[in-house]
């Protein structure tokens, strides 16, 4: 696991700083590649082949192709052999050296072959072109900037705002849809010009024009009623978790207490001798969804070398610091948490394997069981069932959804838009998966017309392109949208903000692929989520772990808004300063932290999430230069 960047220019003192700000992805190394045309930096964290011969960029033995790549490829050995019957030569064991020569066998269709997360960039000095490719899923980040003739690339925004030359300048819509989502979907960021590579995606850049292409897409569903389904999910996720394993340097797994890491835990058990290294995050509470205790009932099962990562204390400084690492901001809380979990672990490890992807495989989040047990009320009319939303007490409604108590009040807006356009498939699930009222929205968001937007393709698009069933739907949506820029940016930031490399077992491609053939009562049934994944590991987990039912991470958020985010969300935000950002209404602001009681759940989210949007902007908008490292909360305010 590394940081690459690169830009089509020669220019040595800008891309030693844009190699040295990535120092964390890779503090094992460094190396820079320049000519004329072309110039790639590389940090290294070195995980495969820790000799010298594994420094990158690395060219073939011409010298006339250079590569800087991030990630693991975890089938090299195979195409490995394949190359060397072809004639090409090795002169290391490194999975990067396989794309070098994979490349100049197969060009751009070396992707097909790959087995692995990736984000990399390989130069051909021959035809002038510049070659960029992200994995399938979008493990591996990959940003970009175009314009006119310069373009620059790299693993994190920071690397690309090395360049003083680019404007610092908001993107409107993003900023929208981060205020309602949490997070940024599509190919935008909340940077005016710079990009994201969508994952499955490759970029020919030639004669200073970009050309992108998608070379993956999650297949369209079959729905089978395979009767071998759990036993092929088995032997997929086995063999997924047996090439995971393999490094030369120590291997660890986060164990959350749910079903998806205790079903690595389990089989990763009975692949290894040595007793496997696991570690948990949680908090001092009472909570009888407290992470911990069910971690270590798990831990003690499978007689793992397990560590307990307590949080205490003050979590601003955390938060600032995971921030710095983001580039952008995040509306989850769980940020705080991880980021610790990731710092300890690396006193013992280097890969940590962790479950993420596996509710977007088998159907794990709450939203789609609501969705699913809403679609029976779309034979009343439209105003009877928004009017009766009006009538009906909040606590009631955890009769027909799983929608927890705390929601309160503010609840009743989310349920009256949901239940205004259930006949609206994309539109019901957007209210769904929002932090927002239609009403919160307006209220809330200002957003000063000023600020310069850019158009946008919305994701949302993805509902129409999946046939029904509408779990189908669902599930490709996150799977392309959630997944890629909400879930695995906090899994790639957190664990390489601490030099640690992170593998997702369930995101395979070949679990990935043939999970989605299924049909979708292998998934949820009778409101039971992940029923495939639960009979496939019938034999590896006790019933008490297999049958564990989904919730959300216990964070204690009540504690937090207490002690130091109602007194920081007072402090960042005065009627003067928001009125000088012209993006929030000042008195909707400060009614959600003075109401904060009446809908712990929907204000909590929101609350969190205009914090961190302001503190983003002081960190990196406000500021002439980028801070180079992670600056103190006392610092930004």
């Amino acid at each position: 696991m590394c940081g690459i960047c690169g830009f089509n220019w020669d220019n040595k003192e800008l891309l030693k700083s844009m190699t040295s700000i990535l120092s964390h992805r890779g503090p094992d190394g460094h190396g820079y590649y320049n000519s004329k045309e072309m110039s790639l930096g590389h940090r290294r964290l070195s995980i495969i082949d820790l000799s010298t011969a594994g420094k990158q960029p690395m060219t073939n033995e011409e010298g006339d192709i250079w590569i800087t790549f991030n990630g693991e490829i975890y089938n090299f050995k195979e195409i490995r052999d394949i190359l060397e019957k072809k004639g090409h030569q090795f002169s290391s064991n490194t999975d990067t050296e396989v794309l070098v020569h994979g490349y100049e066998e197969w060009g751009e269709k070396l992707l097909e072959k790959l087995n692995g997360m990736f984000a990399f960039a390989i130069w051909d000095s021959t035809q002038k072109r510049l070659f960029l490719a992200r994995d399938r899923l979008g493990i591996k980040p990959l940003y970009y900037y175009l314009d006119g003739h310069k373009f620059m690339f790299a693993s994190e925004i920071k690397s690309i705002l090395c360049n003083q030359e680019i404007a610092r300048e908001i993107n409107n819509n993003s900023a929208r849809d981060y205020l309602n989502l949490r997070y940024v979907p599509g190919e935008e960021t909340l940077f005016l010009g710079i990009k994201k590579l969508l994952p499955g995606h490759y970029a020919i850049l030639k004669n200073n024009s970009l050309e992108i292409k998608q070379f993956w897409d999650v297949p369209m569903p079959s729905n089978k009623k395979d009767t071998l389904a759990s036993k092929k999910i088995f032997g997929l996720f086995e063999d997924s978790i047996k090439k995971q394993l393999i490094a030369d340097v120590p291997v660890g797994i986060y164990l959350s207490g749910g079903l998806d890491s205790a079903s690595i835990v389990g089989l990763a058990s009975q692949l290894k001798e040595e007793p496997i290294k696991t570690f948990s995050v949680g908090f001092n509470s009472t909570s009888n969804v407290d992470e911990l205790h069910k971690a270590r009932k798990i831990a003690e099962h499978f007689q793992t070398d397990h560590q307990e990562i307590v949080i205490e204390g003050s979590i601003l400084d955390l938060m600032a610091k995971a921030l710095w690492h983001l580039d952008m901001p995040h509306g989850d809380p769980v940020i705080i948490p991880q980021f610790k979990l990731s710092q300890e672990a690396a006193k013992k490890v280097k890969v940590v394997l962790s479950g993420e992807g596996a509710d977007e495989l088998f159907g794990g989040y709450v939203q789609y069981k609501n969705m699913l047990q809403a679609q029976p009320l779309r034979v009343i009319p439209r105003s009877i069932r928004k009017n009766l939303v009006k009538t009906v007490p909040i606590k009631l409604f955890d009769k027909v959804f799983d929608y927890p108590e705390s929601i309160g009040s503010k609840g009743k807006e989310k349920i009256i838009d949901l239940m205004g356009s259930l006949n609206e498939e994309k539109k019901s699930y957007q209210h769904l998966v929002s932090i927002t009222s239609n009403k919160d929205r307006k209220r809330m968001i200002v957003l000063d017309s000023k600020v310069k937007c850019e158009n946008t393709d919305k994701p949302i698009n993805y509902f129409q392109k999946i046939r029904k069933p509408l779990l189908n739907r669902m599930l490709y949506f996150d799977t392309k949208t959630w997944l890629p820029n909400y879930v695995l940016q906090i899994n790639d930031r957190m664990t390489m903000a601490n030099s640690i490399e992170g593998r997702v077992p369930f995101l395979d491609h070949n679990l990935v692929e043939y999970a989605n053939t299924l049909h979708p009562r292998l998934k949820i049934n009778r409101g039971v989520n992940k029923v495939v994944l639960r009979r496939a590991m019938m034999k590896i987990l006790p019933p008490e772990i297999r049958d564990i039912k989904k919730h959300a991470f216990f964070m204690p958020l009540d504690n937090w808004y207490k002690e130091e985010l109602k007194g920081l969300a007072e402090e960042l935000f005065t009627p003067s300063s928001v009125k000088k950002r012209g993006q929030f209404d000042y008195y909707h602001l400060r009614k959600i932290w003075e109401n904060y009681n009446s809908s712990k759940l929907l204000y909590g989210k929101q609350l969190f999430t205009a914090i961190n949007f302001e503190l983003w902007q002081r960190m990196f908008i406000d500021d002439k230069k980028i801070p180079r490292k992670p600056m103190t909360m006392k610092k930004l305010i």
